[in-house]
């Protein structure tokens, strides 16, 4: 929870640590952005909210188009919220942001976002578990290693200056590679099982706060 506030704090704070003049010599706008937002969609068969964190400066701006360079972090293993299914899964990941934002000065804007990361889910529904072979033992868990690309698409609406909503919708595939978390006796180790990875492709909605200099 500490690491949590902590995000937020760096992350609400980027605005104010912006400014309209330049950086070096030649010009470069150091405007900035960065979100609190929430998400709901699948994940392995159960639909889960998320806490999405992201922050990001702006490289390119011609009139009314702007494109930022940012980087996010989804999940916090237990920043997570589930709506339905049987899976007990935690996930957490990570990476850069490219966004195309439009209309950044006006009451109403639209951005476009591409996005991967990396990271890790963890598993711990014994039903899902593909272990055959593990006799006389326990497992804990199963964690997978993420592969994620995301494609999101917001509408923005500003209620203050450099305060705004914001309101989208998405699509998010993911590679998991499984490893197991057997125990022995006693004696911990990752071991593969029955199944090497999984992937997956689905929709999400998203709600949240943006502070921009944008």
């Amino acid at each position: 929870m500490r690491r949590v506030l902590l995000c937020l704090a760096l992350f609400f704070a980027s605005p104010l640590l912006a400014n309209s003049k330049t950086l070096f010599l030649n010009g470069v706008y150091a405007a900035t952005y960065g979100d609190i937002a929430w998400d709901k969609g699948d994940w392995r068969g159960s639909n889960f909210s998320a806490i999405r964190l992201k922050a990001g400066i702006q490289v390119v701006r011609i009139d009314f188009v702007s494109l930022t360079l940012g980087f996010q972090k989804v999940g916090f293993y237990s920043g997570m919220h589930k709506w339905s299914g049987d899976n007990d899964i935690g996930f957490d990941y990570r990476g850069p942001v490219l966004e195309l934002h439009l209309f950044p000065d006006a009451p109403f804007g639209f951005s476009f976002a591409g996005a991967t990361g990396t990271g890790y889910s963890y598993l711990t529904s014994a039903s899902q578990y593909h272990y055959s072979s593990c006799e006389g033992c326990k497992i804990d868990a199963e964690r997978s290693a993420l592969k994620v690309g995301e494609f999101t698409a917001y509408v923005t609406y500003k209620i203050s200056s450099q305060l705004e909503i914001l309101a989208g919708a998405g699509t998010r595939s993911v590679k998991g590679e499984i490893d197991y978390d057997v125990d022995r006796g006693g004696v911990h180790s990752w071991e593969k099982g029955d199944v090497d990875s999984w992937k997956e492709s689905n929709t999400m909605v998203l709600l949240g706060l943006r502070g921009s200099t944008l």
